[in-house]
């Protein structure tokens, strides 16, 4: 077991990413599939959502992210590595298998991004168990917990969901940015939900015609939720809330380059502005700011905080419906 630690003050955010990846971005002034293409530059760091939403955590500045994670191989001690360059404390189960390593592919004639995704890791119960252990163990001193993406290879069932129920028992917020063992995990006591509105619709059991708005809110009505946040493109998105629904417009942005991270950056940003005593509603705007703010740089959840906040200044939030809930 890998720690890197320092001394942080509170709030500290326990970020449950067990799925990370290096990741590669290569942008092109050009890029022609089928052909022969020589990227302009290369760039690698440490990404995935859990280490994409504590960096988030990290440039925002109101709280603490400690990243607990399986790392394997080269590109495992790479993130290893990469974490703590950064400042960024983390809790690392080595594994036997190779950590994935993803690549970004960014044309800048089109303005387009394409994502090459490697095969996530495999773990073994001991793996998870010694995750597992760590996370439970960090639990008291903690003040939130965030569950992040996709899960590795193995026998991970109930692995959000108790982690999750631990954390509730504990009296700690859980926010959730994944639709693994979606419902069990939501069942276990999450307080809060992001994702985007394909995963909404996918995960809710409705047909791609249906509206997300009335999916989410068949959410609110199934699990104990105080808000479930949905991202949906590039102009809008929403929110469901225990007693209204808002739907918040994203004001058109110039020049941007890498869409990768934006809806890590988004949790990330949320999660801290809750603990600092912000409502959901706007906690969750705040977040989305600090998204498209990260669209704008070259690599994955990299973003300015001052940015961010003048595209929150031109943001509007329109009130949808109310009353839905006893």
């Amino acid at each position: 077991m890998n720690r890197n630690h320092s001394l942080h003050t509170t709030p500290r955010i326990l970020v449950c990413g067990p799925n990370p990846s290096w990741q590669k971005t290569l942008p092109f002034d050009e890029f022609r599939p089928g052909g022969i293409n020589r990227a302009c530059e290369r760039d690698c760091r440490a990404s995935g959502k859990g280490v994409n939403f504590a960096r988030a955590v990290r440039t925002w500045g109101t709280a603490v992210p400690v990243v607990f994670q399986f790392t394997g191989g080269v590109n495992g001690r790479k993130i290893e590595a990469w974490l703590q360059r950064e400042g960024i404390d983390s809790v690392s189960r080595s594994i036997a298998d190779e950590t994935r390593c993803c690549t970004t592919v960014l044309c800048r004639k089109c303005a387009s991004m394409t994502e090459l995704i490697e095969p996530s890791p495999t773990v073994t119960p001991d793996d998870v168990k010694s995750l597992k252990e760590c996370i439970l163990t960090a639990l008291p001193d903690a003040d939130a917990l965030a569950l992040c993406g996709t899960l590795p290879k193995g026998p991970l069932e109930g692995f959000y969901a108790g982690i999750a129920a631990d954390a509730v028992r504990a009296g700690k917020p859980v926010l959730m940015d994944s639709v693994e063992h979606f419902d069990e995990t939501l069942a276990a006591g999450v307080q809060y939900l992001k994702i985007n509105s394909d995963e909404l619709l996918k995960v809710a059991g409705t047909s791609g015609s249906d509206d997300p708005e009335a999916a989410a809110l068949r959410l609110m009505d199934r699990f104990p939720l105080r808000c479930a946040a949905i991202t949906d493109g590039p102009g809008r998105a929403f929110i469901a809330g225990q007693d209204a629904v808002h739907r918040i417009f994203i004001p058109p942005l110039s020049g941007v380059c890498n869409p990768i991270g934006a809806g890590d950056v988004c949790s990330g940003v949320m999660l801290s502005e809750l603990l600092a005593g912000t409502d959901p509603l706007n906690a969750f705007t705040t977040g989305i700011a600090a998204a498209c703010a990260s669209c704008l740089s070259q690599y994955a959840a990299d973003f300015d905080r001052a940015e961010a906040l003048g595209i929150r200044d031109r943001m509007r939030i329109e009130a949808l419906a109310s009353g839905f809930r006893n």
